[in-house]
């Protein structure tokens, strides 16, 4: 242990060939990821080399190691749910800007539709209400009204071209 405090690289590599194994394997298991079990044991054996002078038995070694290296997998794993946390925030946020301008594009071609509703001709837009509002058929319209199904579907017709003309006016 004293040529591992002070530093003599042989007992460092001594420790680092006896417990490098088991650590990365321990970090792997707490976060399974390869690259980072990696790059977290080898910060801890870069730490247990920069703090070498306080330990004063392989089992010292040994719980560093491992208390170090599960903080670091904690810190990781806590930092990874943020991140998908975010990330989660960010793909909403980015669904809802593009639903935006549609969602608004619908609420323009509504309001522009019932507008044009309104302005059919009295009994062309009675017609168009009872079919499209009021779900009655074509027989049920014309009974109601007491006209002709063939006036019925000329006055739909008319009130559909009307409207489909008004639609693809640019004026939104």
């Amino acid at each position: 242990m004293t040529g591992f405090r002070e530093g003599r690289q042989r007992d460092f590599k001594y420790a680092y060939e006896l417990y490098y194994d088991k650590i990365y394997t321990f970090a792997y298991n707490l976060i399974s990821n390869e690259t980072e079990a990696q790059d977290i044991t080898t910060d801890t054996f870069v730490k247990l080399w920069r703090l070498r002078e306080n330990f004063g038995s392989l089992g010292n070694i040994k719980a560093f190691l491992y208390i170090t290296c599960r903080n670091a997998c904690l810190d990781f794993l806590r930092h990874l749910k943020v991140e998908r946390k975010t990330h989660g925030k960010i793909r909403y946020s980015q669904k809802i800007e593009e639903l935006i301008p549609s969602e608004m594009m619908d609420a323009e071609v509504f309001i522009k539709l019932a507008r044009l509703i309104e302005q059919l001709p009295g009994k062309c837009r009675k017609i168009f209400e009872l079919i499209y509002y009021n779900n009655l058929s074509t027989s049920e319209v014309a009974q109601e009204m007491g006209i002709t199904n063939q006036n019925v579907l000329n006055q739909k017709a008319r009130a559909i071209h009307i409207l489909r003309t008004g639609l693809m006016q640019k004026s939104f």
